[in-house]
């Protein structure tokens, strides 16, 4: 009996069609998914959200800002107690002269910082900006002359500053490049530290006593204004004795010394694109000192 078999090539023919008709039919559906897809942007496009995001700020490892706060909280009263627990910085000192901010023969003292093992005149220090002078050595005439400084460069008290900014090594462009060592500024207290939206005034008392001269501190911060006008008033008194030395054989020369310092700030704001600022900083100290000829 005769029995009729489809050819391998009709096989091939119709896995051929199957295959296009399934073709055709995906590719139609993802036109219309397409589309939808479209139709939906299209229909939805009032509700569009833009998200936005500043620049992240890169800050170099070696800037570091102490805040009036972390003074407060560390006990900062003079020149070297300001860079206390600070890694890699010191505050060096001289045998005789510049001592605690008033130069005086035979008077231990501080000449400047010491960041990264530079120190002295090779690390800068600037007040609100402006550069401090260098300490200046005296001429070697006499032993009272030996190892001291006639300007030292500590005349620095630490309550009438808002921040104190550090800079270990090479300084920034924003900064006076006047040492290799790195760069200290004070930056004095401003209103704007203290009044904000919905505060227009604020005052603040702070008192303290330092066994180790036996100092008294007392400090007075008095601010207040508006988003255009607004001032701060700052004043600190300090009266001590010399610093005791803790020896049984030797006694620390006796010294009676005071401060005053005085700061006025006032903020012109017309606008936000504009803003004037004007600032008095004063600063006195005197010692009564005793030494051996």
């Amino acid at each position: 009996m005769y029995k009729s078999t489809p050819s391998a090539a009709w096989c091939k023919k119709r896995l051929l069609v199957t295959s296009l008709f399934a073709a055709i039919y995906q590719t139609s559906a993802i036109a219309a998914d397409t589309s939808a897809v479209s139709g939906e942007a299209v229909d939805d496009s009032s509700e569009q959200m833009t998200v936005t995001a500043p620049a992240p700020v890169q800050k170099a490892g070696s800037e570091h800002s102490i805040s009036a706060r972390e003074l407060e909280n560390k006990g900062a009263n003079d020149f070297g107690s300001i860079m206390r627990y600070e890694p890699l910085i010191s505050a060096t000192g001289a045998s005789g002269g510049s001592g605690n901010g008033k130069s005086g023969f035979d008077r231990g003292g501080y000449t400047g910082y010491n960041i990264r093992g530079m120190e002295s005149n090779r690390v800068g220090i600037d007040v609100d900006g402006i550069a401090q002078p260098n300490a200046t050595g005296r001429g070697y005439v006499g032993r009272a002359g030996l190892n001291t400084f006639g300007i030292g460069r500590d005349y620095i008290d630490p309550y009438m500053y808002g921040s104190v900014d550090i800079q270990s090594g090479a300084t920034s462009t924003e900064t006076a490049n006047s040492a290799i060592g790195g760069n200290v500024s004070f930056r004095p207290k401003s209103a704007d530290d203290y009044l904000r939206p919905g505060k227009t005034s604020a005052f603040g008392y702070r008192s303290g006593y330092d066994s180790a001269d036996r100092s008294w501190h007392n400090g007075v911060t008095v601010a207040g204004g508006d988003e255009f006008l607004r001032g701060i008033l700052v004043y600190s008194r300090r009266d001590g004795q010399e610093t005791e030395n803790n020896s049984g054989t030797v006694d620390a020369y006796p010294a009676n010394w005071h401060s005053d310092a005085f700061l006025a700030s006032g903020i012109w704001q017309p606008n936000d694109e504009h803003k004037l600022t004007s600032t008095f900083d004063y600063y006195h100290k005197t010692n009564h000192t005793h030494y051996d000829t």
